[in-house]
């Protein structure tokens, strides 16, 4: 029933506003797959790194289709968990005894949840999805996550031994550092050119007519596309427009979807989002604790983007004490909220470039953070 001829909308018997969410890097800290990679591969977050460069550089650089698609660093870095020993019962144990919620994760969650629909697309692999909807009883709002089956690949123990010597050999490349603008063909530089050309002998040559090469053929990973047909596909079952739809996340596949509702006068929310993300967002936080999210999440069930937009432009301490707001409680909890008080931004044409640089250092010092933390409580 279209929008125009639905009586039981008009009574407000329906939802005006939606919300979709990518945990990773918002609702969890870091990258839940690199920290796998990290726990069975020798330098396994280098390894990742490496794989996530050519994923990102073949995808959004140079645009290719043949192993360019945003997301699929999920798909080419199982065959090597599986080369290295990882089961489905211990990636499912690594994620359930491992991940931790960001401070204020949990009661964002619930907050945003008891607010409007709620709905979660994430790039993690499904095992690690399903325990964060375990947890926080979400398993109704789960849209998709990446599939990930080790148990049934048949892989040989000679394969299984091939693929161990390539992943020592692709760990002695030398992890480029070079910048590209977005979605703009141009002449890579050499250390890229050798990454390149590195990977695409082992997945285009080596994995030919392999066990590895049939088991990431039989995977689907979240990328950028999947993520927009994901929210065209929520949005004719639930008949919200896209200007009543919130988005957060913060990785490089989130630019399109949130490009997507920033067109369509929703509320594309960067949660310390990497440069790709910001581009595509129009409204960019900066923050170690998740409540910020919620309040604009209120705000924007109660007055949409103008709203949200008019919060950010003015955003301080004072601001948020002098007025009132849809739940005063939570503008208390973010002003309350230990460390430091967080950077909302309204993201413009002028500002995008500025505001993309300082989420992208802000995300590496908050990883810097992370793992320093994480080494001194192994101490």
């Amino acid at each position: 029933m279209t929008e125009e001829i639905n009586p039981m909308r008009d009574l407000g018997f329906f939802p005006d506003k939606q919300v979709l969410i990518e945990p990773q890097g918002f609702m969890v800290p870091g990258n839940p797959a690199r920290d796998l990679c990290e726990s069975v591969i020798p330098n396994g977050a280098k390894f990742y790194d490496l794989l996530d460069r050519y994923d990102n550089v073949t995808t959004y650089v140079l645009n290719r289709t043949d192993t360019g698609h945003s997301g699929d660093v999920m798909r080419l870095i199982a065959p090597f968990l599986k080369a290295f020993g990882a089961t489905d019962y211990s990636v499912l144990k690594f994620f359930k005894d491992g991940m931790r919620f960001n401070p204020g994760a949990e009661d964002c969650i619930r907050y945003l949840k008891a607010l409007m629909p709620m709905y979660i697309d994430t790039v993690m692999y499904q095992h690690a999805a399903d325990d964060i909807c375990d947890k926080l009883d979400l398993n109704d709002c789960l849209a998709g996550a990446s599939s990930l089956d080790l148990d049934h690949s048949e892989m040989t123990k000679k394969e299984a031994r091939d693929l161990r010597k390539m992943a020592e050999s692709i760990v002695k490349l030398k992890l480029p550092k070079t910048q590209y603008d977005l979605n703009v063909p141009l002449e890579l530089s050499g250390e890229e050119v050798k990454l390149v050309t590195a990977l695409d002998d082992v997945f285009i040559n080596k994995f030919q007519s392999t066990e590895a090469q049939k088991m990431i053929g039989e995977m689907s990973s979240v990328g950028a596309n999947e993520k927009a047909y994901s929210l065209l596909d929520i949005r004719k079952t639930t008949q919200i427009d896209l200007d009543g739809t919130m988005y957060v996340g913060g990785e490089s596949i989130d630019f399109q979807v949130m490009d997507l509702i920033k067109d369509g006068n929703g509320l594309a929310l960067s949660f310390n989002g990497t440069e790709f993300a910001v581009h595509g967002a129009n409204v960019m936080v900066l923050s170690e604790d998740c409540t910020v999210a919620a309040f604009l999440g209120s705000v924007f069930y109660d007055t949409g983007i103008q709203g949200v937009f008019d919060l950010a432009e003015s955003w301080s301490r004072d601001y948020l004490r002098n007025n009132d707001f849809p739940d005063n409680n939570l503008r208390n909890a973010v002003l309350a909220a230990p460390g430091k008080f967080p950077e909302v931004y309204r993201i413009t044409r002028s500002n995008v470039d500025q505001l993309a640089e300082r989420s992208e250092n802000y995300r590496t010092k908050l990883e810097k953070l992370r793992r320093m933390r994480s080494a001194k409580a192994e101490n």
